[in-house]
């Protein structure tokens, strides 16, 4: 028995269960006969893209940043030059610092390793913070901060004087005068000229991985942008000097820019694409250097780029990026959305291949959803349900979301449905529907799905969640509960007094009998954090009565603190354990996990075990420090999916996408009590046992119903029973377990206590 409390004194205490999931992107999801190569990456909405080798291995690898939601994406590439094949690999973003605003890639030292350039931790103040790249020694690339750069000849300003880049704006970095080094290019704080940041290394001889960086002209380019129209001012005059950088006065312009240099015409020089926060297309300038004597000049400008061909529209500030996607040698052109609001959420990347050369580019339309067609993506705001719809016995996936953009700028949401053709230690799922039930047609705002019997007729309905608050619930018309559910029917979700529910803005309800009166309720998490509680109080079958008993269930508030905190339950079994626990994904990515409402008691607190479970987070938020004001999210669903008998989870997030995990980890048994001196009021005797073992309880034990489960030493569940109140003992029959030491667990309301046992023949 020494072993025995060797263990107990262990785990005494705990509540945290470790690392119980770990990720799976080995999960193969085939959607239109083709098998997505990142269907786990967790979706785009306002991607930035950069390209650099991550894993040493002579290949350029994809990075994806997400502004908004602080989301550092990248992807590794395993095909060949001129056919990559961009594989998710998440494991190396957390090699990156933590970003702000932009990400460039730029091997600024010129040691054939990509150095990182970004605004770095300033907030809302202007900077450009360099940092070396490296290899690690698992060929991992890494950084180390170099510095942020700053200037001290502007005799306008007190040195030193920090590169400006205006919040929301992206800046232009490459050699803009042919010297080896890497220069700057953006717009000034007032907006209408572009300011050009030279870098002296070469001209001072310094070692390459040195930055000197000195304001060589207020006025690139010769041009200004006019603040009301979408055209620029060319031969535009600053009246500027080196001596004195003293602009002359403008008028400044409305919005941000992101400006993308590019050789458009491949005559050697850097004309640009200009994206502009108040109109949704590119803006092409062309630079005519040679004809204006090798200074830098713009000479024509196209306002509606590509408008002979598939103009890059775009609602709300376009972004140009022009890099070598494809890895044939010629650089191409990505567009994507870079403001947050009114902004397309899915046809959102923009792809123009040049099918030309360097010298002689050409750039051809490819698609409006480049990368996305591998991704699963349901716009904004992904809700993953797993439910065994087809009757296979394997529980299929649902997507809903808070919506697609739509043209008027609003969202409409759909249901995707994902068979399940999974096979132990092989998930699979195949897409048989993009909208399922026709959702599309019913032109909701947000559809966070839920299923279960809620009109007590033996048949699982359907309840949608809406962003503002409301529900839509689905009467399941199939002849019998065998058969798919057929839910043609809907109506807005009411009371038992008729009244019409609402639980809060981002409405993400959940059907399970919480009083284990026999009949499924209703549970509905909400904006503020907090979960709402309606019981089922119908009596007759196809009866949907519903009454509000519990406002803040079990005082729950998740990222507590903060307006926005989205709340998103789970109920159910998640581990070997077979015990249900409570999950509540929130709005910073997080998962938070609650005990002691398994008794029934739908009036009291529910005790807070872990409030990081499994230590995962949707965009690793926590690892980089953020806060809950990340705007990350979490959706979780969890089920066995592939009959392994192991658990999976998936969970979605606020850029649409999923994220999959599976249980790595068989979870022990936690011995520690919910409240101080539990174990004291539960006995068990005899002890050892041999065929009856008879329980007591009394104390706090007996304020409601109790449960009794005897777990073996790995955490797998042997023998469970339900007792309720006001019983103060029972005996259970041990006779079919064999010979060794077990766990018996006593739980009433948030009350707790596990008690070693021995079984001996």
């Amino acid at each position: 028995m020494s072993f025995l409390f060797l263990l107990l004194a262990q785990d005494a205490g705990a509540q945290y269960q470790g690392q119980v999931y770990e990720r799976n992107d080995s999960a193969v999801v085939i959607a239109n006969m083709h098998q997505k190569s990142m269907p786990w990456c967790g979706g785009v909405n306002n991607p930035q893209f950069a390209t650099g080798d991550l894993n040493n291995d002579g290949k350029a690898d994809l990075v994806i940043f997400e502004r908004f939601s602080y989301q550092v994406k990248t992807f590794i590439n395993t095909g060949t030059t001129g056919n990559p094949v961009y594989v998710y690999a998440p494991k190396y973003a957390l090699n990156f610092p933590r970003i702000n605003e932009y990400l460039k890639l730029e091997d600024y030292n010129r040691d054939g390793i990509p150095d990182l350039l970004h605004k770095g931790d300033g907030g809302y103040l202007p900077g450009v913070y360099a940092y070396r790249g490296y290899y690690n020694a698992d060929n991992e690339l890494c950084f180390n901060l170099y510095k942020a750069l700053s200037y001290d000849n502007d005799l306008s300003a007190v040195p030193p004087v920090q590169v400006n880049v205006n919040n929301a704006d992206i800046p232009a970095m490459v050699d803009i005068d042919g010297d080896g080094d890497l220069d700057i290019v953006s717009y000034s704080s007032l907006g209408n000229n572009l300011f050009f940041y030279k870098n002296y290394q070469a001209e001072m001889a310094l070692p390459t991985d040195s930055i000197v960086i000195k304001l060589r002209d207020k006025c690139w380019g010769k041009v200004s942008q006019n603040t009301v129209h979408r055209s620029h001012i060319l031969q535009f005059s600053c009246e500027a000097d080196n001596s004195t950088l003293l602009p002359k006065p403008g008028a400044d312009r409305h919005g941000n820019n992101a400006v993308c240099l590019l050789d458009a015409d491949g005559d050697g020089d850097y004309d640009y694409l200009d994206g502009n926060a108040s109109f949704p297309d590119l803006q092409y300038l062309m630079n005519g250097k040679a004809q204006n004597g090798g200074l830098d000049s713009m000479v024509y400008q196209d306002t509606l780029w590509q408008k002979n061909g598939v103009q890059a529209h775009m609602p709300n500030y376009p972004v140009a990026y022009w890099l070598d996607i494809d890895q044939d040698g010629n650089k191409d052109i990505l567009v994507a959305p870079h403001s947050e609001a009114s902004s397309e959420n899915y046809k959102c990347i923009l792809y123009y291949r040049n099918t030309g050369t360097m010298t002689n580019p050409v750039f051809t339309y490819q698609s409006d959803s480049f990368l996305i067609q591998d991704m699963i993506d349901a716009g904004t705001g992904a809700y993953p349900m797993l439910y065994d719809y087809d009757k296979d016995g394997k529980p299929d996936l649902f997507v809903g979301s808070d919506g697609y953009f739509q043209a008027n700028g609003t969202l409409r949401s759909r249901l995707l449905y994902y068979k399940n053709n999974s096979s132990p230690g092989h998930i699979s799922f195949t897409l048989q529907d993009n909208d399922f039930n026709y959702i599309n047609n019913l032109n909701l705002m947000g559809a966070a799905p839920t299923v279960g019997d809620l009109d007590n007729d033996g048949k699982d309905d359907m309840v949608l969640g809406q962003s503002n608050g409301t529900l839509t619930f689905f009467t399941n018309t199939a002849s019998n509960a065998s058969l798919p559910p057929q839910w043609p029917v809907h109506t807005a979700l009411r009371d038992h007094n008729n009244a019409l529910i609402n639980a809060g803005n981002n409405a993400a309800p959940f059907i399970y009998d919480l009083n284990r009166d026999g009949k499924k309720d209703l549970v509905i998490g909400n904006e503020y954090g907090t979960l709402i509680y309606y019981e089922n109080v119908g009596t007759v079958p196809g009866q949907l009565m519903l009454q509000l008993k519990n406002s803040q269930l079990g005082n729950i508030t998740v990222d507590a603190g903060h307006l926005q905190a989205n709340a998103v339950p789970y109920i159910g079994k998640m581990d070997n354990t077979g015990i249900d626990y409570l999950v509540c994904g929130s709005n910073s990515g997080v998962l938070y996990r609650y005990d002691g409402f398994q008794s029934g008691n739908t009036a009291i607190s529910y005790p807070m075990i872990d409030s990081a479970y499994s230590f995962i987070d949707t965009a690793y938020a926590r690892y980089y420090g953020y806060s809950a004001n990340a705007y990350q999210r979490s959706a979780p669903a969890i089920a066995d999916i592939d009959g392994d008998g192991n658990y999976d989870m998936i969970i979605g997030n606020l850029l649409g996408g999923l994220t999959i995990y599976r249980q790595a980890l068989n979870v022990p048994v936690n011995t520690s009590p919910l409240s101080g001196n539990s174990n004291k009021d539960v006995r068990l005797y005899p002890n050892p046992a041999k065929d009856i073992l008879y329980c007591s309880w009394d104390k706090s034990f007996l304020q409601s119903g109790i449960q009794i489960t005897i777990y073996d030493m790995a955490g797998q569940k042997m023998l469970q029973a339900n007792i309720a109140a006001p019983a103060s003992g029972t005996d259970l029959a041990v006779h079919e377990l064999a010979t060794g030491v077990y766990f018996c667990e006593f739980r009433s309301g948030s009350n707790r206590a596990v008690i070693p046992l021995s079984i001996y023949r």
